[in-house]
C-alpha cells in the first residue's frame, strides 16, 4: 500500500482539512491532503519503544511527549502528524484542544517505503522552515537513525547511528537511548 494523495486538483486548507471525517492517516502537507496506509506492526514497535525513553525523560523535566495521530497546526496550508512529538516545558502554551500549535521542539519520522520521500524531504524542509528545532527519521529498512539540529535556520546532521550507538539529542541533555533497543524487534 502507497502513501496517496487526495484530490491533487485543488490546494486545500487546514479549515477545509478540519472539516473532513476524522481519518488517523491523513494530513495536510503544502496544501495537499496526504493519506497513508495505517503503520505496520514494525513501525507501531519502534514508536512505542522511543516513546517509552522519551516519555519517561519528560516526565522528569516536566516537558511533553505525543505520538501521532495529532495534528500539528504550522499554518493554514500545513497541518503534519508526526510519528512522535516532543514538547519542552517552557512551550506547553502551544498545546490546544486541537492538538498542537505551532512548531513543537523535536519531531520524529518513521519511514516506510511509501512514506520516505515526503519525511525525508518534504517535511525535513517544512520542519526546518517552521523552526523546529530537533529532527529525527528512523529508518527501519536500514536500522538507522537521523538526528537534525535547526542550526541558523538550517538543518544540520547532529547524528548519524547504524544499527549500533548511543542516541545523543542536542536538545535533550542526558538522554541515553541505544540503537540497538530501537530495532530489537527487526
Amino acid at each position: 500500500m502507497d502513501t496517496i494523495a487526495t484530490d491533487t486538483s485543488k490546494t486545500w486548507t487546514a479549515e477545509e482539512y478540519l472539516q473532513l471525517e476524522e481519518n488517523p492517516n491523513q494530513q495536510l502537507i503544502n496544501g495537499n491532503l496526504i493519506m497513508s496506509p495505517s503503520p505496520t506492526l514494525q513501525h507501531q514497535k519502534i514508536l512505542r519503544t522511543i516513546h517509552r525513553y522519551l516519555d519517561q525523560y519528560a516526565i522528569k523535566k516536566g516537558d511533553e511527549t505525543f505520538f501521532a495521530p495529532l495534528d500539528v497546526h504550522l499554518d493554514q496550508k500545513n497541518v503534519p502528524q508526526p510519528d512522535l512529538v516532543y514538547v519542552l516545558k517552557r512551550n506547553l502554551n502551544k498545546l490546544s484542544k486541537r492538538g498542537i500549535e505551532g512548531a513543537p521542539d523535536l519531531i520524529i519520522e518513521i519511514i516506510s517505503p511509501s512514506n520516505s520521500y515526503i519525511d525525508r524531504y518534504e517535511k525535513k524542509n517544512l520542519y526546518q522552515q517552521f523552526k523546529v528545532k530537533e529532527y529525527w527519521i528512523v529508518d527501519p529498512g536500514n536500522c538507522t537513525l537521523e538526528i537534525y539540529k535547526l542550526e541558523n535556520e538550517e538543518y544540520n546532521l547532529a547524528q548519524y547511528l547504524a544499527e549500533k550507538g548511543t542516541v545523543k539529542s542536542p536538545l535533550l541533555p542526558g538522554l541515553s537511548l541505544k540503537i540497538d533497543t530501537i530495532f530489537e524487534d527487526k
